[in-house]
């Protein structure tokens, strides 16, 4: 009897530690699930079911403002360049580029400098951060650039420069929010199958942790 005792613990011990050391498999890494903990904690959803809404409602609107400065671009840049007078507009100081190849760098460099910082947020990387900054600077001095030729020099007059600024304002604007959404829906869907995979459920914990800072923050009232 003692020795069938012990050969069935040996077989539940055994059998334990197997079924532990393949929890652990399943288990993220600590860079992961600090990396899931960030965005959560930044986007705050209250379940999984919200998250996968809004993956659907970041992706619609990333689509919805890329369709719109793609049409922007080609009514108000291409379309209309004789209209607007883009040719009056003096090629940049920094690689000699006219206002139609302006139109299509500035949206590109915006772009990279949304995932960039996104990027560099997100994994806390400093050098990435700071590239991104460098690309923003850069954005603005092209979409400034034909307003201060109008205020600098007489080479065009303000109004034409004024409307080049701001159309190429509008599609930095786009492109950005565009390229954010997208960025957050791509996160969020990482997440939901990091999450799927997982043996426990990270939100509730997360959702009782904010509540419990919230209730520390207010303090006692007297």
């Amino acid at each position: 009897m003692v020795l069938g005792e012990e050969s069935s613990d040996r077989v539940g011990n055994t059998s334990q530690q197997g079924i532990t050391a393949a929890a652990k498999e399943e288990l993220p890494t600590n860079d992961t699930l600090e990396l899931m903990e960030s965005i959560l904690q930044r986007l705050q959803p209250k379940d999984r079911h919200e998250i996968r809404d809004m993956i659907t409602n970041r992706g619609w609107l990333s689509g919805v403002l890329l369709m719109m400065s793609g049409l922007f671009w080609w009514i108000a840049v291409q379309n209309g360049s004789d209209a607007l007078n883009n040719t009056d507009i003096p090629n940049s100081q920094l690689g000699e580029f006219d206002f139609s190849m302006l139109a299509k760098i500035v949206p590109v460099i915006v772009f990279f400098a949304t995932v960039v910082w996104s990027v560099g947020r997100e994994r806390g990387h400093a050098s990435m951060s700071n590239m991104g900054g460098l690309l923003v600077v850069l954005a603005v001095y092209y979409i400034l650039e034909p307003f201060g030729f109008a205020l600098l020099t007489d080479q065009v007059d303000i109004q034409t420069a004024m409307f080049g600024s701001l159309r190429l304002l509008a599609l930095a604007v786009m492109i950005h929010y565009s390229s954010k959404l997208f960025i957050d829906a791509w996160l969020l869907q990482w997440v939901r199958l990091q999450m799927i995979n997982m043996p426990v459920d990270l939100i509730p914990d997360f959702n009782e942790s904010s509540d419990m800072s919230q209730a520390d923050e207010v303090g006692p009232s007297a």
